[in-house]
């Protein structure tokens, strides 16, 4: 009975019948193929000029006859060694290639493992140094940027507590107790910032960052900078905390569907100022209970979603702010329908909503409504059935 075949053998086995890399024929057996073809043409052509039922020459070929078909097979045998000759060439051409590629992913892969290292190290700077390493790897691996880019978000992912403004005071009579976690601050936003770096380029296909997923779900940020960026992939800021400081979105032009759900704005101010979203834009579920969300003169082309929203504190300007689509006879939709309107200062200071429809009529709690200042009216209202007079 023959032996079991192990686990990785199989795997492996797997492997090769499965994809990855075309079988290559060795190079010597390349070359007897064509030779033998060579031989067999070289057989086959002079037999169709030399046969007395196939050849067009005459019955007596004299001297001057035979020596054109000597000259005729000689053609045929250089024309064949030049296949053979190209043949070779081509196969060391694609061995070389080969061989670059190997080199070159095994580079991506060693630098990749060593800012990934220096990402993990407990030195402030050896974590600051593996951020830039990250990013200068994203771009130049084309194949990998997508991963590098992962790595970057997830590492603002991380569990993390914004440290109160009184540490910053008190760090300088007392540094070893508020150092480390103001170092980590510093590195976080130096992510965001280096991210916004890339994405204020001019867009190169398959070059730079702007096609490219940003999950920063789940964040806790209490500052950045992303002013001026352009987003062409999906963006996610689910489920994040914004706790203190300023997030610059000012002037950002997000191509793609923008996720804040279940967000919770707990005392930052994020500036959306000239902010153009041309895709749909998730707050659903969110909770403002302090800071600022400033959409002064944002443009929104397509629908933006406060569905079941909590507005307990802080404050959201829509100064000036405009929503029309491109499309002919669509309507954006401001959706407030589940939201609570319980103590934010909720301001639209003559928006140009004429073309867009605000949608209030099943909210949840009306004890502090918004206050409209509107220049023009929109195209729909849909108000609360016991909601005063405007």
């Amino acid at each position: 009975m023959s032996r079991p075949r192990e686990p990785l053998s199989a795997f492996r086995t797997v492997l090769k019948r499965g994809g990855g890399e075309r079988p290559t024929f060795p190079l010597s057996l390349h070359v007897l193929l064509m030779v033998v073809v060579a031989v067999l043409l070289l057989s086959g052509l002079l037999w169709l000029l030399t046969s007395d039922l196939t050849s067009p020459l005459s019955p007596d070929p004299n001297d001057r006859t035979t020596l054109e078909v000597i000259r005729l097979s000689l053609y045929a045998i250089a024309g064949i060694g030049g296949v053979i000759a190209l043949t070779v060439s081509y196969r060391k051409q694609r061995i070389t290639e080969a061989t670059e590629i190997r080199e070159s992913t095994k580079l991506f892969n060693e630098r990749f493992a060593s800012a990934a290292e220096q990402l993990s190290s407990q030195r402030a700077a050896n974590r600051l140094a593996g951020v830039y390493a990250m990013a200068a790897l994203a771009d130049d691996w084309d194949a990998g940027r997508q991963t590098c880019i992962n790595v970057l978000c997830a590492y603002v992912r991380m569990p993390y507590e914004t440290p109160p403004f009184r540490h910053e005071r008190e760090a300088a009579n007392n540094p070893r107790r508020f150092r480390p976690v103001l170092e980590e601050r510093l590195i976080r936003h130096s992510v965001l910032n280096v991210v916004g770096e890339r994405l204020r380029r001019a867009p190169v296909p398959g070059r730079t960052w702007h096609e490219h997923d940003f999950d920063f779900t789940g964040t806790n940020l209490d500052g950045g900078n992303l002013n001026d960026a352009l987003f062409l992939g999906r963006v996610s800021f689910a489920f994040g905390r914004f706790t203190a400081g300023t997030i610059d979105f000012s002037r950002v032009r997000f191509e793609g569907p923008v996720d804040f759900n279940r967000a919770r704005f707990l005392g930052a101010r994020l500036r959306f100022a000239e902010t153009r979203f041309a895709g749909p834009v998730l707050l659903t579920e969110t909770t403002v209970a302090a800071g600022v969300l400033d959409f002064s003169s944002a443009h929104f082309t397509r629908d933006v979603s406060f569905d079941g929203a909590l507005f307990a504190g802080g404050q959201v300007h829509f100064a000036k702010t405009v929503c029309s689509s491109p499309v002919l006879g669509a309507k954006p939709l401001l959706d407030f329908r589940g939201a609570r309107f319980a103590g934010t200062a909720v301001v639209f200071d003559r928006p140009d909503i004429s073309a867009a429809t605000l949608d209030f009529s099943q909210v949840a709690d009306w004890s502090h409504p918004p206050v409209f200042n509107l220049a023009d009216e929109p195209a729909t209202v849909r108000l609360p059935e016991d909601a005063p007079e405007r």
